[in-house]
């Protein structure tokens, strides 16, 4: 391969990293996170409905006769 050949696709390729990074921090900065306390309260109610299962079937009503 010809050395500038060589250099202008290394420069190219640079350019598509540097640009992705770019848009990786844009994508990061923009996400919202939560605070610790919202997401220690969400995994507490998920974890209480695990060890909680399912909820029992309703039980069909009697008549007195």
């Amino acid at each position: 391969m010809n050395m500038h050949v060589e250099e202008c696709w290394a420069h190219e390729k640079l350019r598509e990293a540097r640009l992705e990074a770019a848009r990786q921090n844009l994508v990061s900065s923009l996400r919202e996170s939560r605070p610790f306390r919202v997401s220690l309260g969400l995994a507490l109610i998920r974890t209480g409905r695990w060890l909680a299962g399912p909820a029992p079937a309703a039980q069909p009503k009697r008549l007195a006769a």
